[in-house]
């Protein structure tokens, strides 16, 4: 947990947010906040590109941040770039222009990890989001660029994205259609969103609440000045109604809005009433948090998410589910491969983090056979490469796919691409954690649950798994004698098997 002075840059679609706080123990006391205007969606979301005088205002802008860092003499500062930024074909160039001309070092906020500290945020900030969840919650923080989802029910999560349909982003690609009927665009892409999120949820889940969060969130309690902690969905779509085919200086001058806030008023309704469409609900609540302020708590250690681990394991045990793995033969490789983790830790000293990616490896080592009984390491890696679990970094999904990948590839089959892309030290890492699954995994082979235990005996020169089970397991010794090679190639002692029958 970090302590003293802390600096966050927010470089998002339509403006530059900075906060400089000072954390001691438990306190965040918040001393600086600015706030520029550059609205580098604009450029992004129309043509694809930052323009090289929004990459120089941009310049400029984070100039006058970088000496504002120097006041305070702060080193420890991170500078993360969403959706504007992220999605510009010349992003490379921009980050690089930026560094050379100002000191200021970007980073690119992957899109899971946005989704993730955001809920993160908003389950410390909404009043008995416990309780919501249990119903089922729709988290949707909408901003400038990008409509960011997370739909838990209980442990699990049921959705996690990241989705094109900002409500600068609508703004830019309808502001061709006469302003009179661009609301019944806005009306349709937005259908279009819920539509294909909903595709990818089972129809038998129910989610029955609607958290809104982002940049949108104080122009709402602007115009509807609730009492409460939440806006009804009556309130909502009378004023939709009154002022979808209003033109933006009329939205200005009658509602006393800024321009920018003008241009994104409604497709920010369009969104929220389509939302409450889905989860059938009459009011959708709101998190006060401000993104930057949260980056800085989040960054800092401050901001926690004590049940991430269980709702990971939960959620990742539902895609096994989804594609039709063997659950109690899964249940069984976890915890075989967890036990040998713990019992082999003076051998293959790897890390907490390291055992939870074995776990999810573990979980998920039969995904592939969803698709085809023939490449299932590779159809595995696939599916799992495409995942965006809240909260794991790319870096993670992509150690976790080719630890499933290199467990289960026979014997001739080429390096998947990312292979190569490896560190010695992570491809070490891969070597060693698929060595274990696979041990695991041959330990229940024939998917019979013959060995129930076993204890791990390791001596000067040998390894030696003692098994308990119930009949002779001959599937299973064979599997492991199959694995043998791959243990001693990579851990440099030789490891066998003893079986004792305990009942027959």
């Amino acid at each position: 947990m970090r302590s003293g002075l802390f600096g966050i840059i927010n470089i998002g679609a339509s403006a530059f947010r900075m906060v400089i706080a000072e954390f001691r123990k438990n306190e965040v006391k918040e001393l600086e906040y600015l706030i520029k205007p550059l609205r580098l969606g604009v450029d992004t979301f129309s043509q694809g590109y930052i323009s090289l005088e929004h990459v120089k205002q941009a310049t400029e802008i984070l100039s006058n941040f970088r000496r504002k860092l120097d006041e305070y003499r702060i080193d420890d500062y991170r500078a993360l770039c969403t959706s504007g930024v992220r999605e510009a074909r010349n992003k490379d160039f921009f980050i690089d222009y930026v560094r050379i001309h100002s000191g200021v070092e970007l980073e690119v906020l992957e899109p899971s990890e946005e989704v993730y500290i955001k809920y993160v945020s908003a389950r410390s900030d909404v009043p008995r989001f416990d309780e919501m969840e249990k119903q089922g919650v729709v988290f949707a923080n909408i901003a400038s660029g990008n409509v960011t989802l997370s739909i838990t029910k209980g442990d699990r999560v049921l959705y996690s994205g990241t989705l094109p349909y900002g409500s600068l982003r609508l703004r830019q690609m309808f502001v061709h259609v006469p302003f009179l009927k661009r609301y019944k665009a806005f009306d349709q892409y937005v259908d279009n969103m819920v539509k294909t999120v909903t595709a990818t949820i089972d129809p038998g889940e129910k989610v029955s609440c609607l958290i809104g969060g982002g940049s949108s969130i104080n122009l709402m309690l602007r115009l509807f000045n609730p009492r409460g902690d939440s806006i009804s969905k009556r309130e909502l779509t009378e004023f939709y109604k009154k002022v979808r085919v209003y033109s933006r200086p009329e939205l200005i001058d009658e509602l006393k809005l800024r321009e920018d806030e003008a241009a994104v008023l409604v497709p920010t309704l369009s969104t929220y009433i389509h939302l409450l469409e889905f989860t059938k609900s009459d009011r959708f609540y709101f998190s006060r948090s401000d993104f930057p302020v949260t980056l800085a708590e989040f960054y800092s250690g401050r901001l926690k998410d004590p049940g991430f681990s269980r709702r990971v394991k939960t959620t990742l045990m539902g895609i096994a589910e989804k594609y039709r793995s063997n659950i109690p033969h899964v249940k069984k490789v976890v915890r075989f491969s967890l036990a040998l983790f713990t019992s082999l830790k003076d051998i293959h000293s790897l890390t907490k983090s390291d055992y939870r990616i074995l776990e999810a490896a573990a979980i998920l080592h039969e995904v592939g056979y969803f698709i085809d009984t023939k490449d299932v390491a590779q159809n595995s890696y696939f599916i799992i490469k495409s995942l965006a679990i809240p909260g794991w970094k790319r870096k993670t999904t992509q150690l976790v796919a080719l630890t499933v990948y290199q467990m289960g590839r026979l014997p001739g089959d080429k390096d998947v691409s990312q292979m190569d892309e490896l560190t010695v030290k992570e491809r070490l890492l891969i070597n060693k954690l698929s060595c274990i699954l696979k041990t695991a995994n041959a330990l229940d082979a024939g998917k019979n649950e013959l060995i129930t235990d076993f204890t791990v005996d390791i001596r000067e020169n040998m390894i030696i798994i003692d098994a308990r089970t119930s009949r002779e397991p001959f599937v299973e010794l064979a599997a492991f004698e199959n694995q043998k090679r791959m243990f001693v190639e990579t851990f440099g002692i030789p490891i066998d098997i003893r079986a004792r029958v305990t009942y027959e």
